[in-house]
């Protein structure tokens, strides 16, 4: 079996509109000796259209997430299921750009850093000009507020875009099952002495679907995890 040295991390729920062209990107930005392990834990028909490609996209596979609790429950079984030595989480809806994810493994690969987070708030990122004003505002204050907590500038800690090593993944520990696991993955790994950067990435408007997250009670949710997960050993 050849080996892997990055695995992406798709966690898709319901995505049969924007799925294919997703898969497409990826496929034409990865390296070799790439996996990608789509974690679909829908009913729609996102699943058919994953194995489809199977055979075209060496190294695609879809893994039918049976009692799917959260998409951060799908991202731990990622995690468990990835043969790569770096991960990076990529969102299943088409609004990140695959070219990024070179730049988000460059300081895996150099030893720079064991978890990289992309940003859409940096000054150099290429963030969709459209996008929501209140969703922007949550970002904002929620990375602000880790970024007291930890005493370590976050500008981005949900942006559905994130790389680590595997080493990294083992050390944090991923515990949350719904959106607080963006928040998490920086708190667990700062408190437990792993270095933790930014880079710049870009986002474009989604082509297909809709958003599924309630933007005030998920937003909540974070913030309140967030303290949480700076009180916790």
């Amino acid at each position: 079996m050849e080996k892997v040295r990055l695995t992406i991390i798709v966690s898709a729920f319901n995505e049969e509109d924007s799925i294919a062209a997703t898969l497409v990107d990826l496929q034409s930005h990865l390296p070799s000796q790439s996996e990608i392990l789509v974690v679909d834990g829908g009913s729609d028909r996102t699943g058919e259209i994953v194995r489809s490609m199977e055979p075209s996209f060496p190294g695609l596979r879809h893994i039918a997430h049976t009692g799917d609790r959260g998409k951060g429950h799908a991202i731990r079984t990622g995690i468990k299921e990835a043969r790569g030595e770096w991960h990076v989480q990529f969102d299943a809806d088409g609004q990140f750009l695959a070219k990024d994810i070179a730049t988000l493994v460059q300081p895996l690969e150099a030893g720079e850093a064991d978890v990289v987070l992309g940003s859409r708030f940096m000054p150099s990122s290429e963030a969709d000009k459209d996008a929501a004003w209140h969703r922007n505002l949550g970002n904002f204050l929620t990375s602000a507020w880790a970024s007291i907590l930890f005493a370590h500038r976050l500008t981005d800690v949900l942006a559905g875009i994130k790389a680590w090593t595997r080493e990294a993944a083992a050390v944090i520990d991923l515990q949350s099952d719904t959106f607080e696991y963006e928040v998490e993955i920086p708190s667990r790994a700062l408190r437990r002495g792993l270095r933790v950067v930014d880079r710049p990435v870009g986002t474009r408007a989604r082509d297909a679907g809709e958003s599924k997250v309630p933007v005030l009670r998920t937003g909540m949710k974070v913030l309140t995890a967030t303290t949480r997960f700076r009180l916790q050993p």
